[in-house]
Protein backbone atom coordinates (compact mmCIF):
# COMPACT_ATOMS: atom_id res chain seq x y z
CA UNK A 1 0.00 0.00 0.00
CA UNK A 2 3.02 2.48 0.42
CA UNK A 3 3.73 2.02 -3.28
CA UNK A 4 0.58 2.94 -4.01
CA UNK A 5 0.16 6.01 -1.90
CA UNK A 6 3.68 6.69 -3.27
CA UNK A 7 2.72 6.54 -7.22
CA UNK A 8 -0.67 8.22 -6.28
CA UNK A 9 1.62 11.03 -4.60
CA UNK A 10 3.91 11.11 -7.85
CA UNK A 11 1.32 11.62 -9.90
CA UNK A 12 -0.56 14.17 -7.82
CA UNK A 13 2.45 16.14 -7.20
CA UNK A 14 2.93 16.20 -11.26
CA UNK A 15 -0.36 16.93 -12.14
CA UNK A 16 -0.70 20.00 -9.75
CA UNK A 17 3.25 21.04 -10.99
CA UNK A 18 2.06 20.88 -14.98
CA UNK A 19 -1.18 22.60 -13.98
CA UNK A 20 0.75 25.46 -12.02
CA UNK A 21 3.46 25.78 -14.66
CA UNK A 22 0.04 26.17 -17.64
CA UNK A 23 -1.69 28.70 -15.08
CA UNK A 24 1.39 30.42 -14.97
CA UNK A 25 2.39 30.45 -18.89
CA UNK A 26 -1.19 31.95 -19.39
CA UNK A 27 -0.77 34.69 -16.55
CA UNK A 28 1.93 37.73 -17.34
CA UNK A 29 5.06 36.91 -15.85
CA UNK A 30 4.65 39.99 -12.40
CA UNK A 31 8.16 41.33 -13.15
CA UNK A 32 7.28 42.15 -17.17
CA UNK A 33 5.70 45.21 -17.87
CA UNK A 34 2.11 46.26 -18.27
CA UNK A 35 0.67 45.73 -21.50
CA UNK A 36 -0.84 48.87 -23.08
CA UNK A 37 -3.06 49.44 -26.17
CA UNK A 38 -1.31 50.23 -29.26
CA UNK A 39 -0.38 53.37 -29.87
CA UNK A 40 -2.92 54.78 -32.75
CA UNK A 41 -1.78 56.13 -35.47
CA UNK A 42 -2.36 60.19 -36.37
CA UNK A 43 -5.60 60.59 -38.04
CA UNK A 44 -4.10 61.71 -42.24
CA UNK A 45 -4.19 64.65 -42.81
CA UNK A 46 -7.20 65.94 -45.16
CA UNK A 47 -5.83 67.58 -48.41
CA UNK A 48 -8.13 69.83 -50.27
CA UNK A 49 -8.91 68.45 -53.70
CA UNK A 50 -6.76 69.79 -56.19
CA UNK A 51 -7.84 72.22 -57.83
CA UNK A 52 -9.54 71.23 -61.02
CA UNK A 53 -8.06 71.88 -64.33
CA UNK A 54 -8.74 75.23 -66.74
CA UNK A 55 -7.59 76.79 -69.77
CA UNK A 56 -8.91 79.87 -70.94
CA UNK A 57 -8.78 81.56 -74.65
CA UNK A 58 -8.68 84.71 -76.38
CA UNK A 59 -8.06 86.04 -79.89
CA UNK A 60 -5.80 88.23 -80.94
CA UNK A 61 -8.75 89.39 -83.68
CA UNK A 62 -12.38 87.96 -84.42
CA UNK A 63 -11.91 89.56 -87.81
CA UNK A 64 -9.09 88.43 -90.24
CA UNK A 65 -8.20 88.26 -93.98
CA UNK A 66 -7.27 84.93 -95.28
CA UNK A 67 -3.30 84.48 -95.14
CA UNK A 68 -3.42 86.52 -91.92
CA UNK A 69 -2.04 84.50 -88.65
CA UNK A 70 -4.12 85.00 -85.43
CA UNK A 71 -2.57 84.69 -81.72
CA UNK A 72 -4.47 82.37 -79.44
CA UNK A 73 -3.17 83.26 -76.21
CA UNK A 74 -4.66 81.96 -72.45
CA UNK A 75 -3.58 80.89 -69.17
CA UNK A 76 -4.40 77.63 -67.21
CA UNK A 77 -4.78 76.21 -63.90
CA UNK A 78 -3.86 72.70 -62.89
CA UNK A 79 -1.81 72.00 -65.97
CA UNK A 80 1.65 71.18 -64.88
CA UNK A 81 4.68 73.55 -66.92
CA UNK A 82 5.76 72.14 -70.06
CA UNK A 83 2.26 70.95 -71.08
CA UNK A 84 1.73 70.78 -74.53
CA UNK A 85 -1.62 72.63 -75.43
CA UNK A 86 -3.63 72.34 -78.91
CA UNK A 87 -5.57 74.38 -81.01
CA UNK A 88 -8.95 72.78 -82.12
CA UNK A 89 -11.46 74.11 -84.31
CA UNK A 90 -14.97 72.83 -84.26
CA UNK A 91 -15.75 71.16 -88.03
CA UNK A 92 -19.31 71.35 -89.97
CA UNK A 93 -20.75 68.18 -88.49
CA UNK A 94 -19.86 69.68 -84.80
CA UNK A 95 -16.83 67.36 -84.03
CA UNK A 96 -13.80 69.15 -82.73
CA UNK A 97 -10.34 68.24 -84.80
CA UNK A 98 -6.90 69.27 -83.80
CA UNK A 99 -4.88 71.48 -86.00
CA UNK A 100 -1.13 71.81 -86.43
CA UNK A 101 -0.46 74.12 -83.74
CA UNK A 102 0.53 73.74 -80.61
CA UNK A 103 2.00 75.17 -77.29
CA UNK A 104 3.81 74.65 -74.33
CA UNK A 105 2.56 76.08 -71.02
CA UNK A 106 5.05 78.09 -69.66
CA UNK A 107 6.49 78.49 -66.12
CA UNK A 108 3.30 81.56 -65.70
CA UNK A 109 0.53 79.14 -66.67
CA UNK A 110 0.31 80.75 -70.03
CA UNK A 111 0.22 80.05 -73.46
CA UNK A 112 0.31 81.22 -77.09
CA UNK A 113 -0.51 79.91 -80.38
CA UNK A 114 -0.12 81.56 -83.75
CA UNK A 115 -1.88 80.13 -86.45
CA UNK A 116 -3.30 80.90 -90.33
CA UNK A 117 -7.15 80.00 -90.74
CA UNK A 118 -8.54 79.08 -93.82
CA UNK A 119 -12.02 81.00 -95.43
CA UNK A 120 -15.04 81.39 -93.65
CA UNK A 121 -16.20 81.26 -89.65
CA UNK A 122 -14.02 79.19 -87.68
CA UNK A 123 -15.25 78.26 -83.87
CA UNK A 124 -11.78 77.18 -81.92
CA UNK A 125 -10.90 76.06 -78.72
CA UNK A 126 -7.53 75.12 -76.83
CA UNK A 127 -7.06 71.31 -75.25
CA UNK A 128 -4.71 69.40 -73.06
CA UNK A 129 -6.28 65.82 -71.93
CA UNK A 130 -9.98 66.60 -71.07
CA UNK A 131 -9.16 70.05 -70.22
CA UNK A 132 -10.53 72.65 -72.30
CA UNK A 133 -10.92 75.92 -72.90
CA UNK A 134 -14.40 78.10 -73.88
CA UNK A 135 -14.48 78.55 -77.67
CA UNK A 136 -13.98 81.24 -79.64
CA UNK A 137 -15.36 82.34 -82.63
CA UNK A 138 -13.13 83.82 -86.07
CA UNK A 139 -14.22 85.20 -89.04
CA UNK A 140 -11.98 84.86 -92.04
CA UNK A 141 -12.62 87.09 -94.94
Amino acid sequence: MNTRIAAIAVLSAALVAGGATAANAAAPAKHAPARTAPAKAAPAKKHAPAPASSISISASATRARVGNSITFSGSTTGLSKGSTVTLQEQNSHGKWVSLDATATVDRHSSYSISDTLGKGTQTLRVVDGDTTSSSVTVVVK
